[in-house]
């Protein structure tokens, strides 16, 4: 509990769920009185003794409710509560009026002032309690608001008459206003730059200054510093001419002086009031302001951050398109490289196969005839033929029957080149799967030597129907790669079958299986474990495409350091006029290394 004007009563205020009173009563044993009554009921209490340090007090702290002595010194208890309700922060205040008087009037002038409850200071204590309980149960929104800001009322009176100066400062004093009396013009324009007030009063007749040419500074003052105060002109000669000239320049009432010193009072009242009104709605107006620029603010940051959003999404959008029509680009490039590849090594080959003809049949008719001849002339000198003749002529047989051995093994390699080299045929065509193998085999024969021994385990479809030329282009990567995947000598099983629809083949070698770290990458184009000048990193992405092409699947299968299995699926249908297709090495769990 605490007295808020310095007196020191009893503990400070509480917070929490304890209901926090302020009481306003001037009279020290009184006010002990009714802070230990309440106390007891566990409500804390503060105290002040006057109406001006009872608004100091509300702009720190916001009780719940406020219990007013009406008789006060200088402001009654009427007129703060009038103050408390113009502000739009106290107004929700609850309020008890407290008075010694039994007087209807009086009880009517409290409850026109604003207050919620009017209790003689000799009613019951119960009543007394039990009326303050009712006004806490109905009090909730004012224990939630912040600290308000309401002040003692600063007053500026100018009059060159010391005596009259000090009867009207202790006048309003006794009002409740802090009072400040200066003697000339001069000297209160110099306290107006330097201090805030609420209203000027001004005598009209002064000497150097003018209470009219005082009033023109100071109108022009609150206009171009935008400042807000009242301005009341005091004159002792009562005119019409005084009244308009003062009000011209700039006064906001004008009052004689020779009117009771109420009239005044309440003249000062009626404009403070309406100064604090206006300052409030200023208030109010600012805090919508603020809140509308906050509000639009919000919008601003909320559409920013969408269109921020948006164009992520869109250069997300324009990424992930870019990345596939680079990737389509790769693959394009990579299709047209290995088809002009294949188309030279085709031509080449062909030509070879065509050039190989000629002399070939050319040597073989010969050697048929020489033959022939050897065969019709041999009985007839074989009887003629020293000893040595005789074994001439053996081995002149022998080395013609070694060359005819010959030249059928270069024809044989002639008609596997011939059968290779179709890679012009894209069209759709039954084979024999079987001569396929056999002819990239030979074709593979100088790298397969003495090291590598070629197991054939042919149980599935002898013919089947498919692009011949681009098939041959992939059993030679795959196979190819098997070859390369051994180091030192090892074995390379061909084996072929059914699965249903599909044929099946399937190339195992004893190699030294793939890397786990680039199994998702081999089949990507360019991408090669090869020194540089060994390998494009090609050969698999094109041997996939071909097969996607095909309508097939190629499948991977390793063991790393002992070996990978490759298996080709396609239709036995010919179902493979497909346009072709770009290789997605993501679909390829597991791969091979060769190209790659």
């Amino acid at each position: 509990m605490r007295r808020a004007d310095g007196g020191g009563l009893g503990r400070p205020m509480t917070s929490g769920s304890t209901h926090r009173v302020l009481l306003v009563e001037d009279s020290p044993t009184q006010a002990l009185q009714l802070q230990m009554m309440l106390e007891r009921r566990g409500w804390s209490v503060t105290v002040c003794g006057d109406a001006e340090s009872a608004l100091e007090q509300l702009g720190r702290e916001m009780p719940d409710l406020a219990i007013v002595d009406y008789h006060l010194p200088r402001m009654n208890g009427d007129e703060f509560v009038r103050r408390v309700r113009m502000d739009m922060r106290t107004r929700g205040l609850s309020v008890l009026m407290l008075t010694d008087s039994h007087a209807a009037d009086r009880e009517r002038q409290g409850y026109d002032s604003g207050a919620d409850a009017y209790v003689p200071k000799s009613v019951d204590t119960d009543i007394l309690l039990s009326r303050v309980g009712a006004l806490l149960r109905k009090t909730t929104a004012a224990a939630a608001q912040a600290p308000v800001d309401i002040r003692q009322s600063r007053l500026l009176v100018v009059d060159d008459s010391p005596t009259y100066l000090f009867f009207i400062t202790a006048q309003l004093q006794e009002d409740g206003h802090e009072v400040i009396g200066v003697s000339s013009g001069r000297e209160a324009l110099a306290r107006m730059a330097e201090e805030k007030f609420d209203c000027v009063v001004v005598d009209l007749v002064m000497p150097e200054m003018s209470g009219t040419e005082l009033c023109q500074h100071l109108d022009r003052m609150r206009r171009q510093h935008d400042r807000l105060f009242q301005i009341i002109i005091l004159t002792s000669r009562d005119n019409k001419e005084d009244m308009m000239r003062g009000l011209e320049a700039g006064a906001d009432d004008f009052v004689g002086k020779a009117g009771e010193s109420e009239i005044l009072k309440a003249r000062i009242r009626a404009l403070l009031r309406r100064k604090f009104l206006h300052e409030e709605n200023l208030r109010i107006s600012g805090e919508f302001r603020d809140k509308e620029l906050e509000l639009e603010r919000t919008r601003d940051e909320r559409r920013i951050a969408q269109e921020r959003a948006a164009m992520t999404e869109a250069l997300e959008r324009s990424h992930a398109e870019l990345a596939e029509a680079y990737q389509e680009l790769q693959g394009t490039q990579a299709q047209l490289v290995q088809a002009a590849k294949m188309a030279s090594l085709g031509a080449l080959v062909a030509g070879i196969a065509h050039e190989l003809n000629n002399p070939l049949a050319f040597v073989g008719n010969h050697l048929g005839t020489v033959l022939r001849c050897l065969e019709t002339i041999t009985p007839e000198v074989q009887g003629h033929l020293s000893d040595k003749g005789a074994r001439d002529l053996d081995k002149m047989r022998q080395r013609l029957d070694a060359m005819r051995l010959g030249i059928d093994r270069v024809e044989n390699l002639v008609v596997k080149l011939r059968t290779f080299s179709r890679l012009d045929e894209a069209e759709v065509k039954e084979v024999e799967i079987e001569d396929s193998l056999e002819s990239v085999l030979t074709l593979l024969q100088h790298k397969l030597s003495d090291r590598i021994t070629v197991e054939r385990r042919y149980e599935g479809p002898k013919r089947i129907t498919c692009q011949p030329g681009p098939l041959n282009q992939v059993l030679m990567n795959v196979v190819g790669n098997a070859i390369d995947a051994i180091e030192g000598t090892g074995t390379i099983t061909l084996a072929t079958g059914r699965n249903g629809a599909m044929f099946r083949l399937s190339v195992r070698d004893t190699g030294h299986g793939i890397p786990a770290a680039i199994r998702d990458r081999i089949c990507e184009p360019f991408f090669t474990t090869k020194p540089v000048g060994s390998g494009t990193g090609l050969g698999l992405s094109i041997s996939y495409s071909i097969i996607q092409r095909h309508r097939g699947r190629l499948e991977f299968h390793s063991d790393e350091g002992r070996g990978t299995e490759v298996v080709i699926e396609i239709p036995m249908d010919g179902a493979s006029a497909d346009a072709p297709t770009l290789p997605d090495p993501a679909q390829t769990a597991h791969a091979m290394p060769g190209e790659a």
